[in-house]
């Protein structure tokens, strides 16, 4: 925590309600959700083992289980030549890319209030020696597609 911590004066104001906290999000099952993305952040990324210092956006998601709850689910979307696929899949699941349609990055950081739908799962890492779970995206769907396959459907007709 005291890794990424940012110290806050007195005289600064309180901003966040607490609609990232992790004590008010659910895990989910793996399966399909909808989802909006409720904020956007740029980022560094200091590099790893397999990915370089690079630009990322950090997309919010919450992620509506419906009776099971809501569930908090933080995205890294990596500014890198080989991993453009996931930026591409993410816009494409709010409807802000169609399918060889070029666009600019910066579309990653503008997207607040979109929504979409994607395939969760859980994810499991330690922290602290303690085993913790997150949910994570596994495939984000095309808003394109989806909406297709809603006008397609037909209750009742075989």
């Amino acid at each position: 925590m005291a890794d990424n911590a940012k110290v806050i004066g007195w005289d600064d104001e309180i901003t966040n309600d607490g609609e990232f906290s992790g004590e008010e999000s659910v895990i989910l099952p793996e399966g399909n959700y909808n989802f909006e993305v409720i904020k956007t952040e740029q980022a560094w990324f200091d590099g790893s083992d397999k990915i370089p210092a690079c630009n990322m956006a950090k997309v919010f998601l919450r992620i509506d289980g419906e009776e099971l709850g809501k569930a908090l689910c933080v995205e890294q979307i990596f500014l890198l030549d080989k991993l453009e696929w996931k930026a591409a899949a993410f816009l494409r699941s709010i409807g802000l890319k169609k399918h060889g349609e070029p666009v600019a990055w910066r579309k990653l950081c503008h997207c607040d209030g979109e929504t979409g739908r994607c395939k969760i799962y859980v994810d499991e890492y330690k922290k602290n020696g303690e085993t913790k779970q997150s949910n994570k995206v596994r495939t984000f769907y095309d808003k394109e597609e989806e909406e297709k396959t809603k006008k397609a459907f037909k209750r009742g007709a075989f």
